[in-house]
């Protein structure tokens, strides 16, 4: 699976002397049929005038204009540009499409001003207005830094690929792949890899293959996203760009790196006349979990809503409110007084570029009974968004007269018949007291609370141990030592109690563990490597890559007295049952 590919629909046989007919190991051994849950992703088709068939790559549709794919994706095999009447889209299905004049036409090819040899390797693809269900975000760079920080346990797993490439054998699928992969921060991937990994690169493997599985992108998969996990809405970090000659060895893969490339985005769509912002709200002040007020009181947010486009002011920039409960909410701003469950609220005529506007926002408790009110703001614009997942935030605020528990529950020590628990009740309230505050809990079968006169516990079913008063904030702690008559491990569920209640009444305040009466200490040391502990460990991947050759993915062969470099994830050609890809020197 994975890069682009030239389909040869008219070719039955194909000879092997090519030089890459020696690689028909299989490709994204491990990667699976995709869900319906990527109605973004898309295919695009080039009918490529000097081949009998068409040019394969992935996109993603991320506004209703515009889709984002590789450049490298917008050329025809003989490398001239490809035009506009001969480019199709396909947004949303599953099924690969193998006549490209019945997807979506593409009306403009916007490629990079400084794309050259896979080097900021971004393309936008402008199409008429089609909406969708779900839309993918650019990473931004604070998240993209976070991600840079992670550690490889956090890493393992962490992006997934999608396309319709080759998936061993040289076949492509007829089916939406996907594969998850092992993020690897870009000075380690610059050490892994023979490649040149440039600031405008991210990359990719399968460090660690369980069971000896690879995964991998490959031919076909050019232009398709990588994204952080498996989230329907995704942060979008890379496009798949360019690999080595042979996929899936646990060698990186490049894959452009979106989040440097956002001013470029912005430039190119303004430029076209169709600009994308990056608008979004944000509390000026990280908030609490829960704000807490009495019934009928009120609560002050600070709202700052940011134009974080480097180019692109928002025109119409708006505000729209979603209010649960019996409540209602005012604003500073002109014309947003007395707001309901979904009012819209027009800030100003524009916001520049990086330009913010703060304001206070009032939620009133409305004097009703005890609730708990979530406010969502949602931030649009007359542009469209393309980090939307930026575009709304929450707060929920608690207008009560009781207090709000929360319990923990921690083991600390244990021998082959006892073991001590320490158990934490919190009051979340700010500004209300938990009177006789309890900790509940019924005994498993042959077990005792050893402490329990101590501590005044009653020995009903279930057990209650007292607490005393949690005020405001605060929080009290008991220490709980169980005694097992078999010394087999137990679970054990406890609940936090208040005579004055909780609100809300939440798994909070719940927790459930396992009583363990260890008959010996365990075994210094211990612990798994390789990358996340997956097994099986990182390859030998600097031996592997001093013995491999570039991957030279689908130029024509005629380039091949260039000396061999980096070389995208595309074209090949596809015969009845398997493909032949022919060795190019396209690189960074």
């Amino acid at each position: 699976m994975f890069r682009r590919i030239a389909l040869l629909a008219g070719l039955v046989t194909l000879p092997f002397s090519s030089p890459l007919a020696d690689t028909a190991t299989p490709r994204i051994v491990g990667g699976e049929p995709a869900p319906d849950r990527w109605p973004w992703m898309a295919q695009v088709a080039v009918d490529d005038p000097s081949v009998s068939g068409y040019l394969l790559c992935g996109a993603s549709h991320l506004s209703p204009e515009w889709l984002v794919t590789a450049a490298h994706c917008m050329e025809y095999l003989n490398g001239d540009p490809a035009e506009e009447s001969r480019t199709f889209v396909f947004i949303g299905d599953r099924d690969r499409n193998n006549i490209p004049q019945n997807g979506i036409p593409v009306r403009r090819i916007l490629i990079h001003r400084q794309y050259q040899n896979l080097n900021r390797d971004l393309a936008l693809l402008r199409i008429d207005t089609r909406t969708n269900t779900r839309w993918p975000s650019i990473i931004s760079e604070e998240r993209f830094e976070a991600l840079e920080q992670q550690n490889t346990a956090e890493l393992d797993e962490s992006v997934t690929a999608l396309g319709w490439g080759d998936t061993g054998n040289g076949s492509l699928s007829n089916v939406l792949q996907e594969v998850q992969l092992d993020y690897i921060p870009q000075q380690r991937c610059r050490a892994l890899s023979s490649l040149t990994i440039t600031d405008f690169a991210v990359c990719a493997a399968e460090l660690n293959p369980q069971d000896g599985v690879q995964q991998d992108s490959c031919f076909g998969d050019s232009g398709g996203p990588l994204f952080l996990g498996r989230d329907p809405q995704p942060w979008l970090v890379g496009l798949t760009s360019f690999g080595l000659r042979n996929c899936a060895t646990g060698a990186p893969s490049g894959y452009t790196h979106l989040s440097a490339e956002t001013r470029e985005l912005e430039v190119l769509t303004a430029l076209e006349g169709i600009p994308l912002v990056d608008l979004l709200p944000e509390w000026t002040t990280p908030p609490p979990q829960y704000y807490y007020q009495p019934p009928g009181g009120s609560q002050t947010l600070t709202l700052a809503l940011k134009n974080g486009s480097q180019e692109n002011p928002a025109t119409d920039p708006a505000l729209a409110f979603s209010l649960s409960g019996n409540t209602v909410a005012s604003g500073d701003w002109s014309g947003c007084g007395g707001l309901l469950s979904g009012n819209r609220c027009r800030l100003a005529d524009n916001l520049s570029a990086e330009g913010s506007l703060i304001r206070d926002l009032v939620i009133d408790g409305n004097g009703g009974a005890d609730q708990v009110v979530t406010v969502g703001i949602t931030a649009s614009a007359i542009e469209d968004d393309y980090r939307r997942r930026n575009n709304r935030i929450e707060q929920r605020v608690v207008f009560s007269d009781k207090p709000d528990l929360a319990l923990s529950a921690v083991q600390q020590s244990g021998s082959a018949n006892e073991t001590r628990v320490v158990v934490t009740l919190t009051n979340r309230s700010t500004i209300n007291l938990a009177g006789n505050g309890e900790v509940r809990f019924a005994l498993p079968r042959n077990t005792t609370l050893s402490n329990a006169d101590a501590l005044g516990c009653s020995l009903s079913n279930p057990v209650r141990c007292p607490a005393g008063n949690v005020p405001a904030s605060s929080s009290r702690t008991l220490n709980l030592i169980f005694a097992s008559d078999t010394g087999d491990s137990q679970s054990i569920t406890l609940s936090g109690f208040s005579a004055d209640g909780d609100v809300p009444n939440d798994s909070d305040s719940r927790v459930t563990l396992t009583l363990r009466y260890p008959s010996a200490a365990p075994a210094p040391g211990g612990g798994s490597s390789g990358f996340g502990g997956g097994g099986g460990g990182a390859p030998g991947l600097l031996t592997v890559l001093a013995g491999l050759l570039l991957a030279l993915r689908g130029l024509p062969a005629k380039k091949q007295q260039r000396q061999p470099l980096p070389i995208p994830l595309e074209p090949c050609s596809q015969g009845e049952g398997h493909s032949l890809c022919e060795q190019s020197s396209n690189g960074v």
